[in-house]
């Protein structure tokens, strides 16, 4: 009887532990996560997400480090050091090149235009930014990619560059005053998000040309952001919320997120759903060029689940649209089309396509431009098929596109 009772309580105590380790993992999914530290603290660093991996490159206190964190093995791994160290500066990514702009090493700032190839570890230095005042000091410079340009303002200074032709043009000025500022891209528009006391947003069309103003920003600056699912998202702006800006409503929504601590120049990047912020220091009115000692510190958080205001689609709601088009002949796209896409190698494919193809394609790479998605699209070569084939197809992978252009025509 004293056996029976002791396996009793065994049983008892053995379902307990199983039931306690299923809460703690269920938990664990609506917290932050502690990722490996980085190997030297910093602050005003640049960080870019390609092909799965982020890579975190120069800050104050190491702003000549470039660094490869992998999250599947949650490991940091350095790599070929840029040529001009520095930290407050701005970055873009076009296929699997990092671009660098600005910044300063410290009393020192640079118009300093350098790109990073992550395929072979190597550095490249490109033409310097033709800003004609040379002091515009860190965070003072903000830059994204719309088609084929790197869109560049530096103060009231704005230039793009042409990635096909290599040379630098110079666009409509931006006549306000901005601090701390950061700039992102979403459909196509260049948004300015900078410390001043009106909370002004500001938004450059890039097929109009024009700047125009929006409201209801932030009154503080070097925050951190990132796109996600059609939304521009400010982590680590607030102890338990996400801000993402609506430019539509023009005003910030707040997202409520487990605690975690305030950050002010922190890297923010997104991959697969999840959000990650590196170092930084503890945020506070009096911002200086110095990481915290304990701003080693990575943290990671899930937003698969978070409900945010541009995401108007709930998870099987409906089946994924293919990744080709249906293959019959009933379209209201009259017209055919040639589809030219040019690597990031310099290579050009040409297709000869329907309207209604190429329509599919757009629908593609905008899907995928804004993290949804294949990584790779199916094109139908048709007449262009050569050889003993049935059928030939072209997988053109996303992050190797440079551009494209469509010439359409009717036969």
């Amino acid at each position: 009887m004293l056996f029976l009772k002791k396996w009793i309580v065994m049983m008892l105590l053995v379902i307990l532990s199983f039931t306690q380790s299923f809460q703690i993992v269920h938990a664990a999914k609506d917290e932050w996560n502690q990722l490996a530290d980085l190997p030297t603290a910093r602050v005003g660093a640049v960080a870019n997400a390609v092909d799965g991996k982020i890579y975190v490159i120069g800050g104050f206190n190491a702003s000549n480090e470039t660094l490869e964190y992998d999250p599947s093995v949650d490991k940091w791994t350095k790599k070929k050091d840029i040529p001009t160290g520095r930290g407050g500066a701005a970055s873009v990514v076009v296929g699997s090149k990092i671009y660098v702009l600005a910044g300063k090493h410290t009393d020192v700032t640079y118009n300093k235009f350098e790109v990073y190839d992550t395929k072979k570890d190597e550095w490249e230095t490109l033409p310097d930014i033709p800003f004609v005042s040379k002091s515009k000091g860190s965070y003072n410079v903000q830059s994204g990619v719309i088609g084929n340009k790197i869109y560049v303002l530096g103060g009231k200074e704005f230039f793009s560059y042409d990635l096909s032709s290599q040379t630098w043009k110079e666009e409509a000025p931006l006549n306000v005053k901005n601090k701390g500022a950061i700039g992102l891209v979403l459909d196509d528009k260049f948004y300015i998000f900078g410390k001043n006391d009106k909370g002004e947003v500001f938004e450059y069309n890039a097929s109009k040309e024009v700047w125009s103003v929006k409201k209801k920003g932030f009154v503080k600056g070097y925050l951190s952001g990132v796109t996600y699912k059609n939304n521009m998202v400010f982590p680590a702006a607030a102890t338990r919320d996400l801000f993402v800006y609506d430019s539509e409503n023009e005003g910030l929504v707040n997202i409520a997120v487990p605690y975690h601590n305030m950050r002010i120049g922190a890297s923010t990047v997104v991959i697969d759903d999840t959000l990650y912020v590196i170092g930084g220091r503890d945020y506070n009115l009096n911002y200086t060029e110095t990481a915290d000692k304990n701003y080693k510190s990575v943290i990671s958080l899930s937003l698969k689940d978070l409900k945010f205001p541009n995401d108007t689609e709930t998870p099987g709601d409906k089946d994924p649209e293919p990744t080709t088009p249906p293959k019959d002949d009933a379209t209201d796209e009259d017209g055919d089309a040639l589809l030219i896409i040019t690597m990031v190698n310099g290579l050009q494919k040409e297709y000869d396509l329907s309207m209604k193809e190429v329509n599919a394609f757009l629908s593609w790479y905008k899907k995928r431009d804004a993290g949804e998605g294949p990584g790779f699209y199916e094109i139908d070569e048709h007449d262009n098929n050569k050889g003993p084939f049935e059928s030939k197809k072209d997988y053109v992978v996303f992050k190797n596109i440079l551009m494209f252009e469509v010439n359409k025509y009717k036969k």
